[in-house]
């Protein structure tokens, strides 16, 4: 018995220091049960629901969504709500929820309400377009004729004030919603003499300083009118000016030009000529003109029309004609203009027809007001006529506008006959053309995949699919929807495509066909690309283009695990369509084995494969049991983007009877021992090294994108309401990595060990090259959870081995000095030591904007090699007991773990539940109350070194009655630990630096703990172990 003691005592400290601050149970390692997936149970139509948000008279209520979380045994099931525009992915507020629950409509717009779990981030989503039947608001714009905006002030009255100078210009709204395709509006002038406004354009002429309105008049969503009234304040910024120009007295300088329209011979200039109030006003400059001079009272006393007469008509354009306005035959009253001839500039405008020039569109379900303008603006008739009436109709016209009704989808020509009559004559006359369309109105177009959220990432299409064991080409087919306001259904699918204007991001990655009134997604390589329909006159009608951002892959769709296992020996790039389990499922829903032993065996081995271990077998080696191997499940050969579907072993894992234990076929039986000591020939203790593997990435460049790798199902891990995470003991690995690697907004769960990463295999060389076998590993927006050890552990296979005079070596900077910053936060600052980085980092880890939760022990395992004297010459310190325990001690090379962005370590633990009996397995059948001081009491030894430490009293943090110790980072080993954390683009809260040395359990009054204090150096080493966690004073916290 003594004997055992002595064995234990020994193996016991390399365990102690990684279980410091270990938060389990020694006979159950409990957890709540994790939420598992989210589901919003009404969609809608699509996923769409439709809204008018002129008509909301009844809200939407949160509940009528039927948002749950799943299971339903899930610990936290609560959720958050975040809004985004559908189009954009930008953060709306176009809908947001009350505290009753219902919904505000603030704004119209596509919306993508998401919800989220606060446990796990799974996502569902759903999209609330939000349109209007018709304009809830405006507000009046006014611009100059070059386009530039000019101040409105608006008064306590509602009104508007507008302060220009004389001239032209244009009044329009800013309409809400800008999507309104139905706005009918008028401008009227109160006073039409002294400022005149185009009915239908807004085009305003201020020839004169007055002080008069312009009413706008526009019809609203419920039928009424809503009137604006815009007050001119109308200044010349001179003493004289002619149809608002001003004539400056100097005719050498710049000097305005009128322009009067060709073919007639009467005109009018509008002229304000300050003090000329007895209508004394001459012209000069024009040959053979006769003028009439009519003063405008109604205006101010200063302004005058000026009807110009010519003899006869000028047929041909003519400019640089020099004229002066005087008073009377006073000279020095001359000031100074231009005028020139110039061809009639017609403009025919509507709403969603602005510019007047190009092509005119009509909308399916308007009966649209058009109008004619003219520039220079002179007096004309006009009569409307359209070519093709089964494509739209005049349903009514008066000289200047008209109403044209759309019938059918189209185009035509809209003709207006103009002429110009003269004393009862026809002095010019034509004919205006415009192309005519008639279209389906569009209020807001969608792919519906912009609806569903694809796990943690993006949708990813392949271009092919296996027909047996070979590949046929396929195209990516989609619809297109217009989302309705107002109809019977939320949406309604685009199958007319020849107002519809597709655009890729990317030809080389990605183009458009449409077929059969069907989208087709060509994909020809790999890279992210971006799909826009855009309707050809949306830019028109203020409706947004519909996009779709995906993954373009040149690879092969996946559906089955055969079809996984095909992929794989192909080397093609993979894109899941749905979740798999590898292998056969070899119980029935009883836990029957469907097969014999022998056949159980057989098929496990089939579904898996060994590689040697690339971790310190030299324990086996001394003991001559030679070159160990593990198992994997299955090995990424290519890139595989996973659109949030899972691989699962759980069929290869998880093979234990209704009672827990282990079926003697099993192939995963745990890892590997690092040492093992004897009694008897019977094991009554070991500490673990390399674990079996579920998935394992070798090959340099692996991408797995958007993947869930999970080691088993969740659901094994159940007992009752809690997860028990002694159920992960044998489940190995969930994903080793040894190779450089991305991994990408994946989920990784459920294993012994979530992710590993240690280095390359096949190495051979005595020394290593750190050039060649350096491993980079990017771990980005990825979720990485439930472990029964470390969620992530990282480490080297290297190491500088020990001798008897120096356990544990130090590395050597340029000048043959030893680096003496290991163990320590100053270690961190070797990042920057180029000559360190690059002659002894082998692993490189970049951590980035990830969430890591639900360990056994830590949240990151840092692991370097222990170096006490014991695993030296253990063997011969107690024959028979510790064989093998010979030159173990060594130094591991050095990782780097750099933390990008938001990484939350999501693990708080409750510090009732402290445990390390997954590191160091015992057989002692014996009255345990004779070793109950060998019992790892890891809340005692935790309190011990805060009461020790002042520098740790913040170690434990308590939240109500309950006290809680952070998973966060150990640096561990015994020996020198140069491992580097570079925290220089971390953006989470700092995290704070705990150095603890074994020893100070020496020092404790409990005489187990003494006892513990003394012996455990001998065996783990005498350097300090590093933690980098929350504590008390952090304002993180546990939930």
């Amino acid at each position: 018995m003594k004997k055992i003691v002595t064995a234990l005592m020994i193996v016991l400290p390399l365990v102690f220091l990684i279980a410091l601050f270990a938060v389990t149970n020694v006979a159950s390692v409990t957890a709540d049960i994790s939420a598992s997936s989210i589901r919003i149970g009404n969609k809608g139509d699509n996923g769409i629901f439709s809204f008018d948000i002129a008509n909301y008279e009844h809200p939407m209520y949160e509940s009528d969504l039927a948002v749950d979380v799943l299971p339903y045994k899930a610990k936290n099931r609560a959720y958050t709500l975040s809004v985004t525009d559908a189009h954009t992915g930008e953060a709306s507020d176009i809908v947001s929820l009350n505290s009753d629950g219902s919904f505000s409509l603030n704004d119209v717009g596509v919306a993508k309400l998401t919800y989220t779990s606060n446990d796990g981030g799974y996502s569902d989503s759903v999209v609330f377009n939000v349109g209007s039947s018709g304009v809830l608001d405006y507000t009046p714009i006014l611009s100059d004729s070059q386009g530039n905006l000019i101040s409105l002030d608006k008064g306590s009255d509602g009104g508007y004030t507008a302060v220009v100078h004389t001239g032209t210009f244009i009044l329009g709204g800013d309409y809400y919603p800008q999507s309104a395709t139905d706005v009918q509006m008028t401008y009227e002038s109160e006073n039409p003499s002294a400022l005149t406004v185009n009915e239908v354009t807004g085009r305003v002429y201020a020839y004169f300083d007055t002080d008069t309105s312009v009413n706008m008049h526009v019809v609203n969503a419920f039928g009424q009118t809503v009137t604006s009234r815009i007050d001119f304040k109308v200044r010349k910024d001179g003493d004289a000016s002619v149809n608002g120009e001003i004539a400056p007295k100097n005719s050498d300088g710049a000097v305005p030009t009128i322009v009067a329209p060709l073919y007639t011979t009467k005109f009018t200039l509008y002229v304000d000529y300050d003090g000329v109030t007895d209508g004394n006003i001459t012209i000069t400059g024009i040959r053979g003109a006769t003028y009439a001079v009519r003063k405008l009272d109604e205006v101010n006393d200063h302004a005058y029309a000026v009807d110009v007469t010519l003899a006869t008509p000028v047929t041909s354009p003519t400019s640089n004609i020099r004229c002066s306005i005087k008073v009377g035959e006073n000279t020095a009253s001359a000031r100074h203009f231009k005028l020139a001839f110039a061809d009639a500039d017609f403009s025919v405008n509507s709403f969603g027809n602005p510019d007047g020039k190009g092509g005119l569109v009509v909308l399916d379900g308007t009966n649209t007001k058009f109008t004619v303008s003219v520039e220079p603006y002179t007096t004309l008739r006009y009569e409307w006529s359209i070519d093709d009436e089964n494509i739209a109709k005049i349903s009514a016209q008066n000289n200047e506008y008209c109403y044209i009704q759309a019938v059918g989808d189209g185009k035509t020509t809209l003709r207006i006959e103009w002429k110009r009559v003269e004393n009862g004559a026809i002095t010019a006359s034509g004919t205006l053309q415009r192309e005519l369309v008639t279209t389906k109105a569009y209020t807001s177009l969608m792919f519906n995949e912009s609806v569903t959220k694809y796990g943690l990432g993006s949708l990813a299409i392949a271009n092919q699919r296996y027909d047996g064991n070979d590949t046929t080409k396929t195209d990516y087919i989609t619809t297109l929807f217009n989302n309705v306001i107002g109809g019977d259904s939320a949406q309604a699918e685009v199958t007319d495509f020849e107002n519809i204007v597709f655009t890729s991001s990317n030809e080389s990655v990605a183009s458009i066909q449409t077929v059969d009134g069907k989208v087709h997604f060509v994909i020809k390589d790999t890279g992210d690309v971006t799909i826009t329909a855009s309707w050809k006159y949306g830019e028109r009608f203020n409706v947004s283009p519909a996009s779709i951002t995906f993954k373009a892959v040149d690879g092969v769709y996946v559906s089955s695990y055969d079809e996984l296992v095909l992929a794989g020996k192909q080397n093609k790039q993979i894109v899941l369509e749905n979740d798999i389990y590898l292998g056969e499922k070899l119980f029935d829903d009883n836990g029957k084995a469907k097969y014999d032993d022998a056949t159980m065996s057989a098929k496990l081995r089939e579904y898996t494969k060994e590689i040697y271990s690339t971790a310190d077998c030299r324990y086996y080696e001394n003991i001559g049991k030679g070159r160990q191997t593990v198992r994997y499940c299955y090995e990424f050969a290519n890139n595989v983007y996973g659109n949030g579907y899972a691989l699962n072993t759980e069929y290869i894992t998880n093979v234990v009877d209704s009672t827990g234990v282990l079926h003697d076929y099993a192939v995963f039986k745990g890892p590997l021992d690092f040492v093992a000591a004897y009694m008897n020939g019977t094991k009554i203790a070991s500490v673990k090294g390399q674990d079996n593997i579920s998935f394992l990435v070798r090959k340099d460049g692996i991408v797995l994108d958007n993947v869930v790798l999970t080691g088993c199902d969740d659901e094994s891990l159940y007992d009752g309401d809690t997860m028990e995470l002694n159920l992960l003991n044998y489940i190995g690995t969930t994903l080793e990595i040894m190779s450089d690697a991305t991994i990408k907004n994946c989920r990784v769960k459920n294993g012994r060990t979530c992710v590993r990463i240690f280095g390359r295999d096949n190495v051979t060389s005595e020394t290593p090259d750190v050039a060649q076998e350096k491993i980079n590993v990017t771990i980005d927006g990825c979720r990485l959870q439930t472990a029964r050890e470390f969620i992530l552990k990282i480490g080297t296979n290297r190491f500088l081995q020990g001798t008897t005079g120096n356990l544990s070596p130090s590395f050597m900077d340029s000048t043959g000095a030893e680096y003496k910053q290991n163990n320590s936060a100053s270690c961190d600052d070797l990042v920057n030591d180029g000559l360190f980085v690059s002659n002894y980092v082998l692993t490189d880890v970049v951590l980035k904007d990830s969430v890591l939760t639900k360990s056994g022990l830590f949240t990151i395992g840092m692991e370097s090699h222990f170096a006490g004297k014991y695993l030296d010459s253990g063997e011969d310190l107690l024959k028979g007991s510790l064989d093998g325990w010979k030159g173990l001690a060594a130094t591991s090379y050095p990782a780097i773990l750099h933390l990008v962005g938001d990484v939350v370590l999501e693990d708080w633990k409750d510090l009732d539940q402290v445990d390390s009996s997954t590191l160091i397995e015992t057989s002692l059948n014996s009255d345990t109350q004779r070793f109950a001081f060998l019992s790892l009491n890891i809340k005692e030894m935790l309190l011990e070194v805060r009461r020790q430490k002042s520098e740790c009293e913040n170690i434990i943090k308590t939240v109500g009655d309950k006290n809680y110790v952070h998973g966060g980072i150990a640096f561990y080993g015994g020996g020198k630990n140069y491992h580097i954390l570079d925290t220089s683009a971390y953006t989470f809260e700092a995290m704070r630096q705990y150095n603890v040395n074994i020893d100070v359990l020496a020092k404790s009054s409990d005489d187990k703990l003494k006892m513990q204090g003394e012996s455990l150096p001998n065996a783990a080493g005498t350097e300090d172990f590093r933690f980098v966690m929350f504590d008390a004073t952090s304002n993180y916290s546990p939930k």
